[in-house]
């Protein structure tokens, strides 16, 4: 499916373009930049959604049928999407695929919303294909526009600065959620591919892969230790233990956006707490 799909025709006949955006932080991008010209459904609109064994309802699936626009993540994040999609095809849907619009494929880390590149070049389709269907109100949609990717820009300096001032210091993860932000700062990525691999997959991480992971935060090798808070599992447990004897700084951070948050706070916390702990 292409990245930004869908007919240039006439505006949306009723009151407010329907977005259906699959993940909350998209959702929240498009109510920021819509304002009041859009009404957004949030498919995994739980913190504790798993797109990875979600289930879609038919409540989901009318969703997507009557939508004037979906933004999905792509990159098989959230492949349920692309079923409900092909089971309603409208040649008037836009469909925005994040992970297609930052140039990346399947087989890339899918947590592109930490990707300043793919949240940009989302805020300029998004609005862009607001703007075409609701033309009163494209003065407000680019305005709201710029404002985000004003922020873009300075989380994007603040990764500059970051990156200057503790390029290849050494961190710890549990799995790949902030490396999209953690690359961008230059930092180092210490742990075994193959243990955050395992723990993003739900699988038990293998003996060497978590023996090698107590000595890295056991033995003060890493600076910090990033861990998505939204997985506790055993693996996992045991090394934040660790690395609180061992007085390595942790980073909690979330693969979904908290409740009563908008997205430029809750990247802007994370950023604030790996720069501290750095």
């Amino acid at each position: 499916m292409p990245a930004l799909g869908g007919c240039a025709g006439a505006p949306a006949p009723h009151d407010r373009v329907r977005v259906v955006a699959v993940e909350r932080v998209y959702g929240d991008v498009a109510r920021q930049l819509g304002g009041a010209a859009v009404e957004v459904t949030t498919i995994l609109d739980s913190p504790s959604a798993d797109p990875h064994d979600y289930e879609p309802t038919t409540r989901d699936a009318d969703a997507i049928s009557d939508a004037d626009v979906v933004i999905e993540n792509g990159l098989g994040y959230d492949a349920f999407a692309d079923h409900l999609l092909a089971a309603s095809p409208n040649a008037d849907r836009t469909l925005v695929n994040v992970g297609m619009l930052g140039d990346h494929r399947l087989g890339d880390n899918p947590h592109v919303w930490y990707e300043m590149r793919s949240l940009r070049r989302l805020s300029d389709a998004l609005a862009n294909d607001l703007a075409r269907r609701k033309p009163a109100a494209r003065d407000a949609i680019d305005g709201r526009r710029a404002a985000f990717d004003a922020w873009i820009g300075a989380f994007s300096a603040r990764l500059a600065t970051l990156a200057k001032r503790r390029e290849g210091t050494r961190v710890a993860i549990t799995e790949p959620v902030f490396d999209y932000v953690l690359h961008a700062a230059h930092l180092d990525i210490a742990t075994p591919a193959a243990f955050s691999h395992a723990i993003e997959e739900g699988n038990d991480p293998a003996p060497q892969d978590v023996d090698a992971m107590r000595a890295l935060i056991g033995g003060r090798g890493v600076a910090a230790f990033v861990y998505n808070a939204q997985t506790v599992e055993p693996s996992t447990t045991n090394l934040l233990a660790l690395a609180a004897s061992a007085r390595v700084a942790v980073v909690p951070v979330t693969e979904t956006l908290p409740p009563n948050e908008t997205t430029q706070a809750w990247m802007d916390r994370e950023l604030s707490a790996l720069a501290r702990a750095l």
